[in-house]
């Protein structure tokens, strides 16, 4: 777990898979750690619903299925003011209170590796704020 500005974060390599069209977790991770909140297998995907469209053309999706058939990891992802950098946001139910986590999705140059920060129960509320934290902090992030 990485610390930036006091806010803690998960890092997550991943790599293309050519052959399926899925990104995998690399081998290498810049975690000790796993971190298991996010799939093995994800790809991107266009969005098919016109309610998701109004926040997100994109969407990353985890190759693993609920047994209802529904995605086991789903995003909308928005571009930020950065090249190859978008922010999504993930949730789970804690006690029976929702809990929104940030994403930031860097692509390499060339869309073959991708790599995660998942800021653990650390939300902005609104996606314009998210999108200033975005701006605010990804800088910090490019290596």
């Amino acid at each position: 777990m990485q610390n930036l500005f006091n806010m803690q974060y998960k890092t997550i390599s991943y790599t293309l898979n050519s052959m399926t069209g899925y990104y995998t977790k690399s081998d290498y991770q810049p975690e000790r750690i796993p971190f298991m909140r996010m799939p093995y297998e994800i790809r991107v995907t266009k969005t098919q619903s016109q309610n998701i469209k109004t926040n997100a053309t994109e969407l990353i999706v985890s190759k693993e299925m609920t047994k209802t058939k529904n995605y086991k990891f789903i995003t909308g992802i928005q571009k930020t003011n950065f090249k190859n950098w978008y922010i999504g946001n993930d949730y789970e139910y804690i006690k029976g209170k929702k809990l929104i986590s940030l994403i930031l999705f860097q692509f390499c140059e060339f869309n073959e590796c991708l790599t995660v920060y998942y800021f653990s129960r650390y939300d902005k509320g609104s996606k314009d704020l998210r999108l200033k934290f975005a701006h605010s902090i990804i800088p910090n992030l490019i290596k």
